[in-house]
């Protein structure tokens, strides 16, 4: 059975500031679990676009292309 994502906000503090971000999750005790699991990530990088899945394969190509100009 495929579950549908929707976005949870959640909360951090950082430097005496409150920020917010969005975690892509099927329930809140599945967003809670996401949640907890971020210390274990890395950054990537910095958001330059959002690619819609709608782009599908032509998505994934420029991106790739876009990934190999900028090395």
């Amino acid at each position: 059975m495929k579950e549908a994502f929707k976005p949870y906000l959640v909360s951090y503090r950082h430097d005496g500031s409150e920020w917010n971000a969005e975690i892509m999750a099927t329930s809140f005790a599945d967003a809670r679990d996401r949640l907890g699991k971020l210390a274990l990530g890395r950054v990537e990088g910095v958001s330059v676009a959002k690619v819609p899945a709608a782009f599908g394969i032509f998505g994934a190509v420029a991106i790739a292309v876009r990934n190999a100009v900028a090395r």
